[in-house]
C-alpha cells in the first residue's frame, strides 16, 4: 500500500470495521463522499473526505442528533481543482452495493488520480455532533 490514495482508502475502511450500537434503521450509520472548494478555512481549500454519519438517540430511543466523523484531505486551492466544482454523494447499508464495493468505485474516479499528483496540505480527522 504505497499512494495516499489507498492509505485514505484503507483508513477508511478500517474505520468501517468498528460497530457502534445505533438504531436498526438503514440510514442510522452511513457515508458521505464529498468535494470541493470550502470557505470556512483561512486559506482557499480544496477539500476532499469522506464521512461516517452515525444516529444517536435519547434513552427513549428517539432521535436525538448525528455523530459525524469525517477523513478529510485538504490542499491548497488551485485552478485546476476550483475548476471541478463540489461533489456530494451518500452510501447506507441496504443500497445497490456492499460499503467495500463502493469505496472501490470511488477509489477509481478521475478525481482521485489528479489528487494523488499533488501534496495535501493537511490530513484532518475530525467529528461534529449535529
Amino acid at each position: 500500500m504505497d499512494s495516499p490514495k489507498e492509505r485514505f482508502f484503507e483508513v477508511v475502511r478500517r474505520f468501517s470495521a468498528v460497530e457502534f450500537e445505533v438504531p436498526e434503521d438503514p440510514d442510522a450509520d452511513g457515508y458521505l463522499f464529498q468535494y470541493g472548494k470550502v470557505t470556512w478555512l483561512s486559506e482557499p481549500t480544496f477539500s476532499f473526505g469522506l464521512v461516517r454519519q452515525l444516529e444517536l438517540v435519547d434513552p427513549s430511543g428517539e432521535h436525538e442528533s448525528y455523530l459525524q466523523v469525517q477523513f478529510d484531505l485538504r490542499y491548497s486551492l488551485d485552478e485546476e481543482l476550483e475548476n471541478l466544482g463540489r461533489h456530494t454523494e451518500w452510501w447506507f447499508p441496504g443500497g445497490d452495493c456492499s460499503l467495500d464495493t463502493w469505496l472501490s468505485s470511488l477509489a477509481e474516479l478521475p478525481i482521485v488520480d489528479l489528487i494523488s499528483g499533488k501534496v495535501p496540505r493537511e490530513f484532518v480527522v475530525w467529528q461534529d455532533e449535529i
